[in-house]
């Protein structure tokens, strides 16, 4: 199994880019670069994986995930749950259900919480109905080999990039509805003066079992 997993991962990198612009020679090389780039961040967190314990909360995605420091800010807002970041820089959405498998698969999340299309709609190679479709078959696979992980679909912020996404976080929710998933829609914590800070507090909520008297509160006040 350890085999054909590595070898999925191994094939899978690298392809979220269309065929004409990997005809590009510079455009190669970058994604050899990058691809390399995973596949060492992954080797770390699969280290890590060791001292983790399971059946905690893992966030998965790209950039702005990557950014929120998950260890600091649940002791800050006190939190009693586990929760790992297995975020990667710039992660396509197709490389990512390879980097699930490998990163992920075996803390046997309770939760995943999902921010994915970042990096996508950013790079313009992709419409966002193939972005859609690729984020729906990892939601119906990760539902297929984890039966009892809750998944929660997260918005994409408008960042520097100038992102503007509020027709694709539209087709998350109804993706989020569709799948029978929760939908945490941090969409205007970019704007916060800490933004990793606003997009957790926004995302605690959904890492608890209920949500508390203080929880509502802040999400009417924050």
């Amino acid at each position: 199994m350890e085999h054909v997993v590595r070898n999925n991962f191994a094939g899978s990198i690298g392809s979220g880019r269309s065929t004409g612009i990997d005809n590009n020679a510079s455009v190669s090389a970058n994604e050899s670069v990058i691809s390399k780039m995973y596949e060492r961040e992954a080797e770390e967190y699969c280290r890590l994986n060791d001292f983790a314990i399971r059946n905690g909360i893992v966030l998965f995605g790209s950039t702005f995930a990557k950014d929120i420091p998950v260890g600091e800010l649940r002791q800050a807002f006190d939190l009693d749950c586990n929760i790992y970041n297995r975020s990667f820089t710039d992660v396509s959405i197709f490389d990512a259900e390879a980097l699930l498998i490998k990163c992920v698969e075996s803390l046997a999340p309770s939760k995943i919480l999902l921010q994915l299309g970042e990096t996508d709609l950013e790079r313009g190679y992709r419409s966002v109905p193939e972005i859609i479709s690729a984020y729906d078959s990892i939601v119906k696979n990760i539902k297929k080999r984890n039966r009892f992980t809750d998944i929660v679909i997260v918005s994409v912020c408008e960042n520097s990039n100038d992102i503007q996404p509020s027709e694709f976080n539209s087709q998350l929710e109804n993706l989020a509805k569709k799948n029978k998933c929760r939908f945490a829609d941090i969409s205007n914590a970019a704007s916060d003066r800490m933004p990793v800070v606003k997009a957790f507090s926004m995302l605690k909520r959904f890492m608890r079992n209920g949500i508390t008297f203080c929880d509502a509160m802040t999400m009417v006040n924050y």
